[in-house]
């Protein structure tokens, strides 16, 4: 691989970990049956997947935080008022 490409595209993901978690994720998805959004390059499905990050068809997105208590009253109850 081109140190230089990789530089590249985890500057484009938020670093090192970041690109890493997505190409791993992406290879988990194409490996579960999802179709490559990118032209399938030779029989590496990681540089399938580094293309896909590349031509920014793929991205992290964040966890939205679970809601608390206070906004959701009662969302954690298992045992219901009579």
């Amino acid at each position: 691989m081109d140190e230089a490409r990789i530089d590249r595209l985890a500057r484009r993901a938020g670093g090192r970990f970041k690109l890493a978690s997505l190409v791993m994720k992406r290879l988990v998805d194409i490996n579960r049956g999802s179709q490559p959004l990118a032209e399938i390059e030779g029989n590496s499905m990681l540089r399938t997947v580094l293309k896909e990050v590349e031509m920014e068809l793929v991205r992290l997105v964040p966890r939205l935080p679970a809601p608390s208590a206070a906004e959701n009253p009662g969302a954690g109850d298992l045992i219901q008022e009579d």
